[in-house]
């Protein structure tokens, strides 16, 4: 047995045995866990379903041999679905492997193991398609299996799409790792602020490039409405379609094998297999001659030279931070030092910021005559896409935030501070940080579509409601639910409490978009029996949305409060 397969043996035994240990956890947890993933995934695959039903209405001809506008639709979708996974997970992979690969404590360990650099790199390259492609296979397959029964797929494409997805995540994860090995490589010796200068370009770059791509002629005639916007989105995605993107080679080869052309479709499979083997090859050369200088370099980096005082950025975030008192004070300047001195945490937090902006750019103000309810549901779903960016703030940044004191946690209780002022002050953390973020991108969004007055402050009101619940699921949960024995923030989020928060957010967002949807929507249709119902009616929702945060701020909180203070360190 070579020390590769050593290696993932030992791995797998591991994992078995994590899944074996849940049957310690609360069987209440384990229950709300297991009943809200099985709810999740079919309230996706029946969108997916009635989504793929309604596209299927374009046809106006059958035949084996036809191509209807809802295929045509459908096929783009789907390729535009692969591309936006494909890039984001190049993304993630170079995060997380700069965690994995270089970070854990268990480097050094398998470092002094009879491993290759070569066995090391594969082993932890295995680990990083694992922690960052389970839940593009979780939300994934809903998608698939939807389309294969709504167009009547043989049994065949679902083997097919099984067998295109390992590779489609197994290169993201090669070109990402890679890009993590010379980044470490060189960037100890380039200028302090050479890699985001970079980043920032890139991001402006991305923004200016998908802002003109996205972006169609407008036309003057609001009676064309729905077949114009069809000719957009087809012309958008013919933008994207390219026979050099993987996303182009996966898609094509699993809408191929629907169709029953599977000779076609294997010559995609092994298109995409043979770049994906090929990434991995680079990869891992690159690591065999890169990875001990970089890791080296990495490990005995000398201290940057000490600033006067007064200058440099902790200098003036310390300066923002006078106004609190202590010990409050104190924990924010530790905790915000943490993050900085992280390169995965403002990483991820500048690729927030890109998305949002190119989300921000590619918005436009319409209002089509023809269509009364399209800009209440415009409305929902910008409010709906805000809250699901907090909700990924607060389960990737905020929930992490008790599990990251480690091992050193017992050091708090000997600080003259309670653990209730410790998990506050990390809850009015998250509400300050992620209400300027979100606060920001609706009042921008509103504005760019030209949102009523009404629906205005309601997406205001909603989204610093939002921040307040869904920062108390996190904080408190993350008590809760605390893992003070690993120091890899992606681990910490992908645990059992990690899946409790997420589940418990989308729960929390989709009753908060249902409750606003079907306000909204009844109003554009004139729905309600005079103008006193429909004030009476948004009382109601601002009330329900007052009382569900409410209880998602207090109750994680005090469980999460219990937990700690019975917790023996």
């Amino acid at each position: 047995m070579t020390g590769l397969w050593a290696v993932l043996w030992a791995k797998g035994r591991i994992a078995r045995h994590s899944i074996a240990s849940v049957r310690n956890e609360s069987k209440l947890k384990v229950g709300v866990v297991s009943i809200s993933a099985a709810l999740l995934w079919i309230g996706a695959f029946i969108a997916f379903r009635e989504g793929f039903h309604w596209l299927k209405n374009f046809e106006v001809a059958s035949g084996p041999s036809y191509l209807g506008l809802g295929d045509l639709i459908m096929l783009r979708l789907l390729s535009v679905f692969a591309l936006a996974l494909f890039l984001m997970l190049v993304f993630s992979n170079a995060l997380v492997s700069f965690s994995t690969i270089y970070r854990t404590k268990e480097v050094a360990y398998l470092l002094q193991a009879p491993l290759t650099v070569r066995e090391f790199f594969l082993v932890r390259l295995v680990e990083c398609v694992v922690f960052s492609s389970w839940a593009s296979a979780y939300l994934g397959s809903p998608l698939v299996l939807a389309y294969g029964l709504t167009t009547g797929a043989p049994w065949p494409f679902y083997g097919a799409a099984l067998a295109f997805y390992i590779p489609f995540v197994w290169l993201p994860a090669a070109l990402g790792s890679l890009i993590t090995v010379l980044l470490v490589r060189w960037y100890p010796a380039m200028p302090r602020y050479t890699l985001p200068a970079v980043a920032c370009v890139a991001v402006v770059v991305l923004f200016f490039y998908l802002r003109a791509t996205l972006i169609a002629t407008e036309t003057p005639d609001d009676s064309l409405f729905l077949g114009t916007e069809i000719s957009r989105a087809l012309g958008v995605s013919q933008r994207m379609q390219s026979p050099w993107l993987p996303s182009h080679w996966a898609s094509q080869g699993i809408i191929l094998a629907s169709w029953g052309r599977y000779g076609e479709s294997g010559f995609y499979l092994l298109l995409l297999t043979a770049n994906a083997l090929m990434a991995t090859w680079v990869a891992t050369e690159a690591a065999a001659r890169l990875f001990h200088v970089g890791w080296s370099q990495l490990a005995g980096l000398p201290g940057r030279s000490a600033r006067r005082a007064g200058r440099g950025f902790f200098a003036i975030s310390d300066r923002a931070f006078r106004p609190l008192p202590n010990p409050a004070r104190a924990l924010v300047a530790k905790d915000v030092r943490l993050f900085w001195r992280d390169p995965t945490q403002w990483t991820q937090f500048l690729l927030f910021f890109g998305i949002m902006a190119v989300y921000i750019a590619t918005l436009r103000n319409r209002e089509p005559e023809s269509v009364p309810h399209y800009r209440s549901w415009i409305a929902a779903m910008n409010i709906g896409a805000s809250t699901l960016v907090l909700a990924t703030l607060t389960s990737r940044f905020v929930f992490p935030l008790v599990s990251l004191e480690g091992r050193r946690f017992w050091i708090i209780g000997l600080a003259p501070i309670t653990i209730r002022q410790l998990v506050w002050q990390k809850f009015w953390l998250s509400v300050a940080t992620t209400s300027a973020f979100t606060i920001t991108v609706v009042v921008l969004s509103c504005i760019r579509l030209g949102i009523e007055p009404i629906a205005f402050t309601l997406a205001v009101y909603t989204i610093i409601a939002a921040n307040f619940g869904l920062s108390g699921l996190a904080v408190g949960l993350g008590s809760l639910y605390p893992n003070f024995q690993e120091d890899n923030p992606a681990r910490v989020v992908s645990g059992m409490g990690g899946t409790l928060n997420f589940l418990a957010s989308m729960a929390y967002i989709s009753l908060v978009v249902a409750a606003l949807t079907v306000m909204l929507q009844w109003e554009a249709l004139g729905l309600y029996p005079n103008r006193a119902a429909f004030w009476w009616t948004l009382a109601a929702v601002g009330g329900f949305i007052t009382v569900l945060s409410a209880v998602c701020t207090l109750l994680p909180m005090k469980l999460g409060l219990r937990n700690l203070m019975r917790t023996e360190f």
